[in-house]
């Protein structure tokens, strides 16, 4: 399966569907000492299943991320997999802004091509760190992203409500360091 820049005229707009349910979740904990913070996650299974709300829904090339580029693979003319990537000039990173894969095609090792050319290009561009967005209830994503290296850089318990904590679903930003 061949990995492609999507042309933006073609695909701006292009919805992904990232709804899931999720019997998991990542619990996060937070040890500071002076100078010193470190974020610790154990996984956890939710009472009731947990079921993503409407954040389930975004779109390729959005008017926020100007300048993003977003790959992809397609079969028989229809996309079943894209990461779009944007680098940041001021901060020397780059943010892995979607990373969607069609549900039928999971855990076939397609994930961990587009993570390794989101790695390739933040190299390419001299990035300091790649690093994505997710949430905690988003168990299967979070093993994912965990066994590609990434660590927890920050998170924020109000983003998605105030009772964010309650509901397992905390805000995380994680980070792969790409300065050895």
């Amino acid at each position: 399966m061949e990995i492609k820049l999507l042309d933006k005229d073609k695909y701006k707009g292009n919805k992904l569907d990232f709804s899931y349910v999720s019997e998991f979740y990542y619990d996060l904990k937070v040890d500071s000492v002076i100078g010193e913070y470190k974020a610790y996650l154990q996984k956890k299974k939710f009472d009731i299943p947990f079921v993503n709300p409407d954040r389930g829904v975004d779109w390729l090339y959005a008017d926020y991320w100007q300048g993003a580029e977003a790959y992809g693979i397609e079969l028989n003319g229809n996309l079943i997999a894209v990461i779009e990537l944007f680098y940041e000039d001021w901060s020397n990173r780059c943010r892995v802004t979607e990373l969607w894969i069609k549900k039928d095609y999971r855990r076939q090792g397609i994930g961990t091509k587009l993570m390794n050319l989101a790695k390739d290009k933040a190299k390419q561009k001299n990035a300091r760190l790649l690093m994505l967005e997710t949430q905690t209830s988003n168990a299967d994503g979070i093993s994912f992203y965990l066994a590609q290296g990434f660590n927890v850089i920050g998170y924020d318990i109000t983003c998605y409500g105030d009772k964010a904590v309650e509901r397992g679903e905390v805000r995380l930003e994680l980070g792969y360091c790409l300065i050895k």
